[in-house]
């Protein structure tokens, strides 16, 4: 009895060290992106030259640099450009981190935004290398290295090279990728950590070309470098690693290091639209699930998904599937999309090579015939449409016209139920509420998107609008407005998303 219970002990204790083994393994690789709450300061021009205000309009650092850098609004730190000399100063005008030969921000890159910068990390110089440290001056990696830059698209990750050869470094100071290879990129994949999770491809260049291998996000080789060919199938949120490689022209796929479609095919290509893997042999086509089964043979001369269905062609045969493999009993220029609304779906049909559109229910009646030249989902039970002559409009899930089919555009402002319409020969552009009320019009307009609102400005006025069209008279509880057109006597500058500074008028 003794024993079972010591056994039963032993057990749990083994599983507790399993699992307490494994989350710090997993918080080694997990970093936290800093957040902006509420700008602190901000760049000012004055002369042509470059200073730094606060957010009381106090000039901080007089404008006497070429240019200013904020890596982080937040913070009491400043990279002031003389020509190309960097140096690091605080609001009190002291120069910092004067012992190295460099301090200077990190940009990221493909970054359309006023925050184009690591907010935690910058990169100093000594001794003719480079490494990483912290605000505080806290030194993160030593200066082991001959570049470091962000390495796009995920903030926290650095490409490093040494001796001509990269790797990767986290803003922990993780060394992810050995630098031992010739090119790395992200794998792109994105999941509710944005780009965290990202892996990396990694190649050298040998008398044959390139060679490519596959590393994860926490530095283990998934796939030697051996392949000519690797691509990620881009699962959002899915934790598993699927990675299409080709290996002597021809092409597997792996789930991790596992190979669960042997390399025999002279293409697979990942539909997105489908979830599934179209795949070539013999100069025939067929289509497997991500776990290798089949769904449809590979005797077909052409394949292609539209909307919800596998449309499959060889000589004068034609055949839809569904996603299962099942045979559809539908007409082969017919097709049905799924929209944000599991309510309603699109539906188009071919006729004399012109597509035209309908609208369907959930279950497939139809609701609005294909007579449109074009139709979108919009949001509540609106669609916008296009009539025969290419003039745009609005119709509900009943085909009733909302808005006259007479507009040069119709376009919903992204995130919101807020649409604008307008003519390209008028710089008017008119704003209709989730109502479909007209709520404004408004010359030469510019659109400002926030959080929970947008502004709408132009020379003459600036107008705010709540994320259903509704207008907000009072602006007073509007909060985090990170760039507020005046400060103190300062009025905001907008040259690009990026280009930003204070100036008086």
């Amino acid at each position: 009895m003794k024993k079972a219970f010591l056994a039963v002990v032993i057990l749990i204790v083994m599983i507790i060290g399993f699992f307490i083994i494994y989350y710090i393994g997993e918080s080694k690789f997990d970093y936290k992106i800093e957040e902006i709450k509420q700008f602190q300061f901000y760049v000012y021009r004055e002369n042509e030259q470059f200073g730094i205000i606060n957010k009381d309009g106090q000039i901080i650092i007089q404008a006497n640099y070429s240019n200013v850098i904020i890596p982080n609004p937040e913070k009491d730190i400043f990279i002031c450009y003389k020509d190309e000399t960097p140096e690091v100063i605080n609001s009190k005008g002291e120069k910092l981190y004067t012992e190295y030969e460099e301090v200077k921000e990190v940009k990221l890159k493909n970054v359309a935004s006023t925050l184009t910068y690591e907010k935690k990390v910058l990169i100093y110089k000594k001794d003719g290398l480079y490494g990483l440290m912290d605000f505080e001056g806290k030194v993160i990696t030593k200066n082991l290295y001959d570049t470091i830059e962000n390495l796009k698209p995920t903030e926290g990750k650095f490409l490093v090279s040494k001796d001509s050869k990269y790797g990767v470094i986290d803003l922990k100071g993780n060394i992810l990728v050995d630098t031992k290879y010739d090119n790395i990129v992200s794998d792109e994949y994105y999941s509710e950590n944005n780009y965290k999770k990202s892996g990396f491809i990694v190649s050298n260049k040998t008398e044959t070309g390139y060679k490519y291998g596959y590393i994860s996000y926490k530095g283990k080789e998934i796939l030697e470098t051996k392949y000519n060919e690797i691509n990620r199938i881009p699962r959002e949120n899915d934790k598993n690693i699927y990675l299409i490689a080709s290996e002597n022209g021809k092409y597997g796929l792996f789930k991790g290091s596992k190979n669960i479609i042997k390399n025999e095919f002279q293409s697979i290509t990942y539909d997105e639209n489908i979830d599934l893997l179209i795949i070539r042999k013999n100069k025939k086509y067929g289509v497997q699930a991500i776990n290798g089964k089949t769904i449809v043979e590979i005797k077909y001369d052409e394949i292609s998904s539209k909307g919800m269905y596998i449309y499959a062609k060889s000589g004068n045969e034609q055949k839809v599937y569904d996603i299962n493999g099942k045979e559809i009993d539908m007409n082969f220029n017919k097709a049905i999309y799924l929209t944000e609304n599991e309510n309603y779906k699109i539906s188009t049909f071919i006729n004399n090579d012109i597509t035209y559109y309908g609208i369907m229910d959930k279950n497939q009646n139809l609701l609005v015939p294909e007579n449109y030249r074009y139709i979108e989902y919009l949001f509540k039970d609106y669609f916008i449409a296009t009539d025969e002559n290419g003039n745009l409009g609005i119709i509900n899930s009943n085909g009733k016209i909302i808005l006259d089919m007479k507009y040069s555009f119709v376009q919903r402002i992204k995130g919101k139920n807020i649409v604008q319409v307008g003519q390209v020969k008028s710089d008017t552009v008119e704003f209709y509420s989730e109502n479909m009320e007209k709520v404004l019009s408004v010359s030469n307009a510019n659109v400002e998107l926030q959080d929970d609102f947008i502004i709408i400005s132009n020379d003459e006025k600036k107008q705010y609008l709540d994320n259903t069209g509704k207008i907000l008279n009072d602006t007073s509880k509007i909060q985090n407005i990170n760039l507020p057109d005046k400060i103190g006597e300062y009025n905001r500058i907008q040259i690009t998303v990026e280009n930003v500074y204070y100036a008086k008028e």
